[in-house]
């Protein structure tokens, strides 16, 4: 899928999950993109180039960033570090959906270092399914946020 599906779809998430936190919704958001570090043309392979140019002759595209165990790793590694748990919850959403996104554009190693693909689906990236989840991302934002200013504006 695209950057910016894999950006609003965990923050679309993490906003009804943690009534709109702009941080936690933020970290979602921004975690969405991590997994594609191993493409130098993705939108965090472009700036962090150099490093996504490494790990890509190492590792390939949708294969070690884009599996279990780095959701796991990255999850046990934040706790670890005393990263509070629900920004431990916030980055594994953002690393979780992009999986499952991923899934539906041709599949990802999920189950690395094992060669098996796990597809959901085969849908173009930029196709019809990838702007019906940024809008479904996006509305699942604008619903926890028009919630979150209803109760601010008129508490019970």
């Amino acid at each position: 899928m695209s950057g910016r599906t894999h950006v609003l779809i965990p923050a679309g998430i993490a906003a009804i999950l943690f009534d709109s936190d702009p941080l936690l919704v933020l970290t979602a958001g921004i975690a969405g993109l991590v997994p594609d570090i191993d493409e130098p043309y993705s939108v965090i392979g472009q700036r962090l180039w150099f490093l996504a140019w490494w790990i890509k002759y190492l590792c390939g595209h949708r294969t070690m960033s884009h599996s279990l165990l780095m959701v796991g790793v990255v999850s046990v590694l934040g706790l670890l570090v005393l990263i509070p748990p629900v920004y431990v919850c916030a980055i594994a959403i953002g690393l979780g959906s992009h999986l499952v996104l991923d899934g539906l554009s041709g599949g990802v190693q999920l189950w690395w270092p094992s060669k098996q693909r796990w597809v959901i689906g085969q849908y173009p990236i930029y196709g019809t399914t990838d702007r019906l989840l940024m809008v479904g991302g996006m509305l699942l934002f604008l619903v926890s946020w028009w919630s979150r200013m209803q109760s601010v504006v008129s508490p019970q």
